[in-house]
């Protein structure tokens, strides 16, 4: 699938089991917590951009949180959570010897095939699925170079997390790295022709991404962010606008082609 392409084939819902994973690990990074659970099935049918519905180990929350595939190794699955509210802090701060329970995976992947460059461009928790598209482009021999951005110093704490040689940081209050956005950074990314953008984040910053990608000649590939009540395609609680008309998020998508995306 070359970059022009669709980035979904067909719509309908999506099912997955849910299963109970063992934490094995979790470490914090600022405002953020990196988790990694042994769950071999998910592992096994995974692929980079898609993103498991974790229901919150606390009584009180009835709705799952949908996170991204932080990472895919053997066994395990990485989650990188974002302290943001009373749900998502209960996921933060599990500890070793828990248990988790996921459906998944779920969504679209980000298509890799054929490609030879890739410019991974995340801002906040959007970073999320980066890194595992980022150790699957190098598994296939591409170049990768990452651009992130983060809102200040206890957001940028998160780039600890991950592992990618070629990543440039933004910060918006200048704590680390260039001050401005992560779009700023683009700027000094000098971009082969040939080179595949994949972006995640809030829908303002996807839509300066695409804009900065269509001026380069590029095309690409974004992730996007939605609330999500089912994760399945069932509720349509997670329409977004398109160039193919609306689609759900978390069924036709969360990846879809960087120029079908309606900026706001």
């Amino acid at each position: 699938m070359t970059a022009g392409d669709s980035a979904h084939e067909g719509h309908g819902e999506h099912w997955a089991e849910t299963v109970a994973c063992r934490v094995v690990a979790a470490h914090p990074f600022g405002a953020f917590a990196a988790v990694e659970v042994v769950a071999p099935a998910i592992a096994a049918a995974a692929a980079p951009g898609q993103f498991v519905m974790v229901t919150v180990p606390a009584p009180g929350f009835f709705l799952r949180r949908p996170l991204s595939l932080f990472t895919v190794r053997d066994d395990r699955v990485g989650l990188l959570v974002e302290d943001r509210g009373p749900g998502s802090r209960e996921l933060a701060r599990v500890a070793v010897g828990e248990t988790l329970e996921l459906a998944g995976p779920l969504g679209t992947p980000f298509p890799v095939e054929g490609v030879t460059s890739g410019l991974l461009v995340g801002g906040g928790i959007g970073c999320a699925p980066l890194q595992y598209l980022a150790d699957e482009l190098r598994r296939r021999g591409a170049l990768v170079t990452a651009a992130f951005g983060f809102r200040d110093l206890r957001q940028a704490r998160a780039a600890a997390a991950f592992d990618i040689e070629r990543l440039w940081l933004a910060t918006e209050d200048g704590s680390v790295g260039r001050p401005g956005t992560v779009v700023d950074l683009l700027a000094g990314v000098d971009a082969a022709p040939n080179t595949v953008v994949y972006t995640c984040g809030p829908l303002a910053m996807v839509a300066a991404v695409q804009r900065w990608a269509h001026e380069a000649r590029l095309g690409g590939y974004a992730s996007l962010e939605a609330h999500m009540a089912c994760g399945t395609g069932s509720c349509h609680g997670c329409v977004v606008a398109t160039t193919e008309g609306y689609l759900r998020v978390c069924s036709e998508g969360p990846v879809f082609a960087l120029d079908t995306v309606v900026a706001p």
